[in-house]
């Protein structure tokens, strides 16, 4: 059988009647031993009427920004278990409601919310107008440069819960906007464009991180805000909790190298042969292959004869200048002759005349068949030959234009061959080309003459050093990449037509600069920056100036560092991290 609802009820009511008799004759023996409210149990039993809720029972009645004790709960500047040092005994304080008497306005309804103690840690209760603002609500009325305190919400030489020993008890204080009286100008307009009521900052410097032990000005957990302030070569401060954690952390440390540091970009090449030292060698006048000296691969040397053809146009070129040869011979008889007469004044000078047109005539002939057979191919040597032994030799040779390597061969022994069919193909293949597709977006940084440098999968650590000759004044409409050429050494060979290769196209660079590794180096918010050590717990947030990174992955620096100073390189992003935990909302903390 159930038990009935009325029954439930009782046992409920019973077991929170005992609940909160325990609490209270706990908080009765615990006042009494101890004789001090920093004892009071966790929570008091507090009574409302028609259903009222108030801040210790409903989180949207607390004060804004202010520090909640949810262990104890009550405000954090209220809770004597876990900050005793700012209880005020002299105070009357309300042991249901965890305020001193003076403020608690729901034990004293009549108390005004502007008359309320100033709230110690989260800038307290201050008023003005909905269209008006001060610098504890506005931070872009703070004085530019003064340390504010993120936690409390006060300027922080004006914090005496972070930094006690800066409180002058001499000077009366504004409880209200936490500044000595004599410098409040939201109490006293009057003090406005006063500069002896500017609050002052000569005690800035002197403010002490406690939690950290670095000047509250040079803490980076405290004070990362101020990074984004700092010239190259300036630094914050982070300490790690302890030195073993440092060490537990795995960091390394690394000094900086000198060298050169050029930056580049990363693009995509095919190996081409060098156009300029390519030729395609066709017959000079059409017949029949009689002769193949080489084949593929052979290495050649200019001049080197590949190949005989049988021509008939050949043979016919070579009887044409042996016989303007003769006929020069004849004429010169005959203008001799005639010349001889025409001394004696024998013979009329119109026959001289005549006879010296015909010789000049001949001489022009033979010149004209001279060089016919200079553009069959033959050499001025070969054609005296001709002359002196009277040959008539249909024979034609095909020489290679420069030296380099036969690199295709489609001659055939007895093949007809004609100028329009190639025979031989001849490259040089000391230097080679490397085709180049440049995005169009990084097209603007690479300059003809700039220097790149080559490499292949298969032997990723050699580097090909090359220039860049030539860069396409249009960009590929179907791609939108800009073609670009470079012309680099292959006295080793390794390079091969239509090999795809990595290239880094250098667009600048430094000589005799810091180098880093790449992971040394950081950015936070656009600026770059290293972490260096100055004690085994402590190390320097330090700005720096970058330059290029290099192929291997240092970066220079430019400014900031020097040789002698040790870089955090393993584990950086742990320092990265630790300094910007306060982003985090883990930054300083009252102990």
């Amino acid at each position: 059988m159930k038990p009935s609802h009325g029954v439930i009820s009782l046992v409920c009511l019973f077991t929170t009647a005992l609940l909160l008799g325990g609490c209270d004759r706990e908080q009765e023996a615990s006042s009494a031993s101890n004789g001090s409210r920093a004892s009071d149990v966790t929570q008091v039993a507090h009574s409302h009427e028609n259903g009222e809720t108030c801040f210790v029972c409903d989180a949207t009645k607390r004060d804004a920004g202010r520090l909640w004790c949810t262990e104890h709960a009550r405000y954090e500047d209220r809770c004597w278990i876990c900050q005793p040092q700012l209880e005020d005994s002299s105070r009357p304080y309300c042991d249901e409601h965890y305020l001193y008497e003076d403020e608690c306005h729901l034990c004293n309804p009549a108390l005004d919310a502007s008359e309320n103690a100033a709230d110690e840690s989260s800038g307290g209760l201050h008023g003005h107008s909905a269209d008006e603002a001060c610098f504890i609500c506005d931070p872009a009325k703070r004085d530019e440069g003064r340390l504010w305190c993120s936690e409390h919400a006060r300027y922080e030489d004006r914090c005496w819960i972070c930094q006690p020993q800066l409180e002058d008890a001499d000077r009366a204080y504004c409880e209200e906007h936490f500044l000595y009286e004599d410098e409040c100008h939201l109490c006293n307009p009057a003090l406005l464009g006063d500069a002896s009521a500017t609050p002052s900052r000569d005690g800035a410097p002197s403010l002490f991180c406690h939690e950290h032990g670095v000047d509250e000005i040079e803490c980076g957990i405290c004070q990362p805000q101020l990074a984004g302030t700092l010239e190259a070569g300036e630094s914050l401060l982070v300490r790690m909790p302890s030195a073993r954690s440092a060490e537990l952390a795995g960091l390394t440390l690394e000094q900086p190298n000198r060298g050169d540091a050029s930056a580049s970009i990363s693009l995509l090449g095919e190996v081409r042969y060098n156009g300029n030292r390519l030729a395609k060698l066709t017959p000079l006048a059409p017949g029949v292959i009689t002769d193949i000296r080489v084949d593929v691969g052979d290495q050649v040397e200019e001049g080197q004869i590949l190949a005989v053809i049988n021509s008939v146009a050949v043979a016919q070129a070579k009887s044409a200048y042996l016989s303007k040869i003769a006929e020069v011979e004849a004429r010169t008889t005959v203008f001799e002759r005639e010349q001889k007469l025409v001394n004696e004044n024998i013979a009329a000078r119109r026959d001289f005349q005549d006879a010296q047109a015909a010789l000049k005539l001949a001489e022009l002939e033979v010149r004209r068949t001279h060089q016919q057979l200079i553009n069959l191919g033959f050499t001025e040597s070969e054609v005296a030959d001709i002359a002196a032994e009277q040959s008539s030799s249909s024979d034609l040779y095909v020489r290679a234009p420069f030296a380099g390597s036969v690199v295709e061969r489609t001659a055939v022994l007895g093949e007809a061959a004609d100028s329009e069919g190639s025979l031989f193909e001849i490259a040089d293949l000391s230097t080679m080309w490397i085709e180049l597709a440049v995005p169009e977006e990084q097209a603007f940084q690479i300059e003809r003459g700039g220097e790149i440098v080559a490499s292949v999968r298969a032997l990723p650590e050699l580097e090909i050093p090359g220039q860049i000759t030539w860069i396409s004044p249009r960009i590929d409409e179907r791609t939108r990449m800009v073609r670009a050429r470079a012309t680099v050494q292959n006295d080793r060979g390794i390079l091969r037509h239509g090999m795809f290769t990595e290239v880094s196209a250098m667009i600048g660079g430094t000589s005799n600069s810091l180098l880093v590794p790449g992971e040394a180096v950081h950015e936070i918010d656009g600026t770059s920056f290293v972490f260096v050590r100055q004690e085994p717990d402590l190390f320097a947030v330090r700005r720096v100036d970058v330059g290029p990174r290099t192929a291997s992955g240092t970066i220079a620096i430019l400014a900031g560092l020097t040789e002698t100073e040790s870089v955090v390189t393993g584990g950086s992003f742990t320092m990265k991290t630790e300094f910007l935990k306060s982003r985090l909302g883990a930054g300083c903390v009252d102990d």
